[in-house]
């Protein structure tokens, strides 16, 4: 699975892809909030299209146990897909990581410019404005 730390914006980015299977996945991904783990508190940006064919709500739940205590502010996970029923999935997502908002977006830049906006409006309404 290949991904870049960007450590300014505090944005991990993942490309599923890549990886293969689910359980590739599952594995790289739960290696990486073990030795980093306040990327659990960062946003994400996670290009899946397509998303691993084997690719369960187990998997899910896996990544679940092994994820970090809840940001103490809301992150973002954005999937850049073209799947019209992701959506589905990532409002089971919202439920399973806490103070976690899983959204969707059709490119990379669009997710970008998704997280910068949840951003702003999370320091507009930190700042009581």
């Amino acid at each position: 699975m290949r991904y870049e730390i960007d450590e300014a914006a505090r944005i991990l980015w993942l490309d599923l892809v890549s990886a293969g299977s689910a359980d590739k996945v599952l594995t790289a991904t739960v290696t990486l909030i073990a030795d980093r783990p306040e990327l659990c508190s960062w946003d994400w940006i996670v290009e899946c299209e397509p998303i691993p064919d084997d690719a369960t709500i187990q998997h899910l739940g896996k990544l679940a146990e092994a994820w970090g205590p809840p940001p103490s502010d809301e992150a973002v996970t954005v999937f850049v897909t073209h799947d019209r029923l992701l959506y589905l999935w990532a409002r089971v997502l919202d439920f399973q990581f806490v103070r976690r908002k899983h959204l969707i977006e059709r490119d990379v830049e669009a997710a970008r410019r998704l997280v910068e906006r949840r951003r702003t409006a999370r320091a507009t309404k930190m700042n009581g404005k």
